[in-house]
């Protein structure tokens, strides 16, 4: 799991909630509702379990602000939940779209025509041959290819949505490692390691050139959209879990203050007793 970058986040809150409002407000409604729903059953259990009766007139008063306090956390806390999760999900729906403009905008133009993909696969003889410095059988690294084929330069176009422009900002090394992985591994019966000798990429590199676009740029957005939806998860759950591990320490509040008042009672009512 990768840190949360929060710069980054906050910026593609603002993003969703200006192009997805309909979505936010869905999840939004939701999480209220919810939190609604819990404020009242918590308050009914802290009536049942007399978490807000006191035996001192004015503390028995201060104890009363649990019950507006308890409803005001729980909104506060459903909202930001539920804004959180409306980002997550529309994200999550948008995520093949996402992909597709990643993979147009970076990695189509290989497949553009017969010329394009020739030439490409014919850049990356040229690479493999400079890495592994004349020897066939010396072992080069697939990600030390994809990193020596300028693949910046190659982009013909940047995505117009932001989400996926930023994305490919963020993460283009790792998409073309996915893409040229996804090429390799749609030649039949080759079973791609990660790292590969001139010998063995000049035998694929033939079959390569026999590859039928259409049938594996649909099977390499799919692989862009997997890593953008694990990066997209490593973000937002954690933040979700922090967000409902705090709410949860503060539904502890009242309860712990109950254990330590009575213990205190306890203790001067034995003391009395002694006397």
């Amino acid at each position: 799991m990768q840190n949360i970058d929060w710069e980054t986040i906050y910026s593609v809150v603002l993003y969703v909630v200006k192009h997805y409002p309909l979505t936010i407000i869905l999840y939004v409604l939701l999480c209220f509702v919810i939190g609604i729903a819990v404020s009242i059953i918590l308050t009914l259990a802290f009536r049942k379990y007399k978490v807000t009766s006191r035996e001192h007139k004015y503390y028995n008063w201060i104890v009363k602000l649990y019950f507006p306090t308890l409803f005001v956390i729980n909104i506060i806390f459903s909202l930001k939940i539920g804004l959180f999760w409306g980002v997550y999900e529309a994200l999550k729906k948008e995520s093949h779209n996402i992909s597709s403009q990643v993979y147009h905008a970076g990695s189509s133009y290989i497949f553009k025509d017969e010329q394009s993909k020739k030439e490409f696969i014919g850049d990356l003889r040229t690479i493999v041959t400079g890495l592994s410095q004349n020897n066939q059988d010396l072992k080069v690294q697939v990600k030390d290819i994809v990193k020596a084929y300028d693949i910046k330069n190659k982009v013909i176009d940047q995505p117009k949505n932001w989400i996926a422009s930023l994305f490919a900002e963020k993460y283009i090394d790792r998409i073309h490692t996915i893409v040229l992985y996804g090429m390799m591994s749609a030649v039949p019966h080759v079973s791609i390691s990660e790292s590969l000798s001139y010998k063995e990429f000049d035998k694929l590199a033939d079959k390569l050139v026999m590859l039928d676009s259409k049938n594996i740029e649909e099977s390499l957005i799919e692989k862009i959209q997997n890593l953008f939806l694990m990066v997209l998860k490593s973000q937002f759950k954690p933040i979700i879990k922090g967000v409902l591990l705090i709410w949860g320490l503060l539904m502890l509040i009242p309860w712990i203050e109950l254990v330590i008042y009575r213990f205190i009672m306890k203790r001067k009512q034995s003391n009395t007793i002694k006397i």
